[in-house]
């Protein structure tokens, strides 16, 4: 009777663990960070599920824009002082192919 409870407990232990280790990957796959870089940018943003926060690094000496379009198709861009850093939030996925140094923010679509 002692070892059936215990086969028993061990068996809904070993059920809790494997339904823990089976979320990790989804987990895991929800917070993916996306890098890339411009002439002027290093720049970065992780997957949310409400907003984007996008982050970038400005390494030319000169103020620039960094444009790039979202996933509603949307046209976003900041403004970063030369050698300076900046981040900020956004409703919309970026789509990384579409980063881009610019020498202004088109009207409207952010800084």
């Amino acid at each position: 009777m002692k070892i059936a409870r215990r086969l028993g407990a061990l068996a809904g232990t070993t059920a809790v663990l494997v339904g823990f280790v089976g979320t990790t990957p989804a987990a895991a796959a929800a917070d993916a960070v996306h890098r890339g870089s411009t002439t002027c940018y290093n720049w970065s943003w992780g997957d949310g599920t409400i907003s984007w926060t996008v982050y970038a690094s400005n390494t030319c000496s000169s103020s620039k824009g960094l444009q790039w379009t979202t996933e509603s198709g949307a046209i976003a861009c900041m403004w970063v002082a030369g050698r300076d850093q900046e981040h900020h939030k956004y409703a919309s996925k970026p789509r990384s192919s579409t980063f881009k140094d610019v020498n202004s923010c088109p009207p409207g679509t952010g800084d």
